[in-house]
């Protein structure tokens, strides 16, 4: 391993080129390995993303934001940010471990991230670690810049009227199909006026379905003030 080509890949020059090949490291390859690293680096990781949301979504409340933030501090995004930028590829492994694959797993690509976001907030400081951090989820912090509302839509609406003092109504305008097997045709009503419609195979699928329909509404008029 070269630990140039993998600065690159950080965009970091370390100063204790120890931190970094400890940060790679598996327990299977040694003691000194990125364990304790990927510890204090769960926390780096996870504030610099909650400062960006923060920052971006200046007018959502907690759940909105605390919702996003584990969207996208989570394995499988960590993990897609390894793969991406090449940084999976120098994870350090035993031997059986290399022949079995366990560099392929989402959980070990997704520590390695962490390990390397505090091995720099220890060599540089919190913004550097933050600059990495940025750099590395930098998709899917686009991701939830695009849509904020992914899951739950009901829960992320009502937040959103509540902050502002508004009401939110459901109101059920259609039922199709045979008894045993309904479509249900749901609008959302915010302070009256309806903001979105949707369909489902339940109420609560359909009210869900109109509430992102709203979300969408509401998300596009704040784009454009």
């Amino acid at each position: 391993m070269s630990n140039e080509q993998v600065e690159k890949i950080v965009g970091y020059t370390f100063r204790d080129s120890a931190l970094l090949e400890r940060a790679l490291t598996h327990p299977s390859a040694g003691a000194d390995n990125y364990q304790k690293l990927e510890f204090l680096g769960d926390s780096v990781v996870g504030y610099a993303v909650a400062r960006k949301l923060y920052e971006v979504f200046p007018d959502e409340g907690e759940g909105v934001l605390t919702r996003l933030r584990a969207r996208i501090v989570s394995e499988k995004p960590l993990a897609a940010a390894a793969d991406r930028t090449g940084l999976a590829a120098h994870i350090r492994l035993g031997d059986a471990e290399t022949k079995a694959g366990v560099g392929d797993h989402s959980s070990v690509k997704s520590d390695i991230v962490e390990a390397v976001a505090a091995a720099v907030c220890l060599d540089g400081g919190i913004a550097e670690a933050e600059a990495f951090v940025l750099r590395f989820l930098g998709d899917e912090i686009a991701k939830a810049e695009r849509n904020p509302y992914a899951r739950d839509p009901k829960t992320a609406l009502n937040e959103y009227a509540q902050k502002r003092g508004l009401s939110v109504e459901y109101k059920e305008l259609t039922r199709t199909g045979a008894p045993h097997a309904p479509v249900y045709g749901y609008a959302v009503l915010i302070d009256g006026v309806i903001r979105g419609e949707g369909d489902g195979n339940s109420k609560r699928a359909a009210q869900q379905a109109a509430a992102k329909s709203a979300l969408a509404v509401l998300s596009a008029g704040r784009g454009r003030r």
